[in-house]
């Protein structure tokens, strides 16, 4: 299952052992990043998380997607920030969903 900024302050319920992914643009060109701020540890694993440029056009929007697994139940939260590291003055956005985790 994929998840994308229409699930901000939603809850998502995968079962033990499904993978998910969360994909949100990001424009990296202008020095604008996602970070992850939590990331449902324990109750979930990071597998991979990558940025992938916009295919087709030079510079603007691309995609940052990381793909988890979920390993054990419980409830769990994943927040992840948008912004430019070099300002201090906190996230440009951000984006959270709450992760339960169904036997």
């Amino acid at each position: 299952m994929q998840y994308d900024q229409h699930f901000d302050g939603k809850i998502i319920s995968p079962r033990i052992g499904e993978e998910f992914r969360i994909a949100l643009p990001e424009t990296r060109t202008a020095g604008y990043r996602w970070t992850t701020v939590q990331n449902a540890a324990p109750r979930c694993e990071l597998l991979q998380e990558q940025s992938a440029p916009n295919t087709g056009t030079a510079g603007g929007s691309g995609i940052h997607i990381w793909r988890f697994k979920a390993v054990s139940s419980g409830t769990g939260k994943i927040e992840l920030h948008y912004g430019r590291s070099w300002k201090s003055a906190g996230p440009e956005q951000t984006f959270t969903v709450e992760v339960q985790i169904r036997p």
